[in-house]
């Protein structure tokens, strides 16, 4: 495996340029950054897509076709895919600034917010800070805990290091073998290629590196290190649907743990704990996911509000 120099320079984004299922690219304003987007024409509730760390507003590929006919736009948020990378304002609360400026170029008043890992975080944290623009929130395998109790008693230094990122600088080829030996393994297609390969961009010699620089990366980590559910999830009042991706690992017992405490927080909460499931599920089971999209964008359309308590 090669470490990049740090002065090499990302060209060419890799995978396809072209949106899935219709869609239509463009830039959105954020707070002060711009943000690149994808848009789906459509009527009902607005949805808007928030990938996890790391990712890119291609992740959803697999979901949008699922939720045809509906108003979707996925979002790169800052520093990722292509939207803009700043050096700072990669805490959850700038973030969900971000959001409400994107829903506001758009036309969108509300919507319903979907989050996936890190992403969770960001929609719980824009519901509690903004309830009066969110029609529901989908938290996808993230929200429930930050790293500090998913962790148990790790010390952040050593938490931080197990979650730093790999330091990939490879030909493309070989960067394709790796994915396709990751555990999205079994399930892998052209589309999920196609969805995860936008993470990554070729530098001037032609090697492979993630889009989202390292520093910025680690930042992200810090904040979901002190990110604070129980605070959080409480302040929410949009009706509230929860994905959780299970195995027989520890993270899994931490990840049910956080979910029993989300539930005697929001105890009229919808909750799908999927055994077998792997973090990236919307890539594994994308009929699940949308199925849980459509259902709360559903309930919001035939004015059926659940909330908290």
């Amino acid at each position: 495996m090669r470490r990049p120099d740090r002065g090499d320079e990302l060209s060419t984004p890799l995978g396809s340029r072209t949106p899935v299922a219709g869609g239509r690219d463009l830039s959105l304003p954020g707070a002060d950054v711009r943000l690149a987007a994808t848009r789906w024409q459509g009527n009902g509730p607005p949805v808007v897509l928030l990938h996890g760390l790391g990712s890119n507003r291609r992740f959803w590929n697999l979901i949008a076709p699922e939720l045809a006919g509906r108003p979707v736009c996925a979002i790169d948020q800052r520093g990722h895919g292509d939207s803009e990378q700043p050096d700072e304002g990669y805490d959850l609360a700038t973030c969900a600034r971000d959001v409400g400026v994107a829903l506001d170029a758009l036309g969108w008043s509300r919507a319903v917010v979907v989050g996936h890992s890190w992403g969770a975080s960001v929609a719980t944290t824009f519901a509690a800070e903004h309830p009066e623009r969110v029609l529901a929130v989908v938290a996808v395998d993230g929200g429930l805990g930050g790293l500090r109790e998913l962790g148990g008693d790790a010390p952040r230094e050593q938490t931080r290091k197990a979650l730093e990122p790999p330091r990939l600088a490879v030909p493309p080829d070989e960067l394709v073998a790796m994915l396709r030996n990751s555990p999205m393994g079994p399930w892998w297609s052209p589309a999920v290629e196609e969805a995860l390969l936008p993470i990554y961009a070729l530098g001037d010699d032609g090697l492979a590196r993630p889009r989202l620089r390292f520093d910025n990366h680690m930042r992200i980590v810090d904040t979901l290190f002190d990110y604070d559910a129980p605070a959080v999830l409480p302040r929410l009042r949009a009706p509230f649907w929860t994905v959780v991706c299970l195995q027989p690992d520890d993270w899994s017992v931490a990840k049910e743990a956080a979910l029993r405490r989300a539930l005697a927080l929001l105890p009229r909460a919808r909750a799908f704990a999927l055994q077998g499931a792997v973090h990236d599920v919307p890539l594994q089971w994308p009929a699940v996911v949308a199925g849980v999209v459509r259902a709360a964008a559903d309930e919001v359309a035939a004015g059926v509000v659940e909330g908290r308590g």
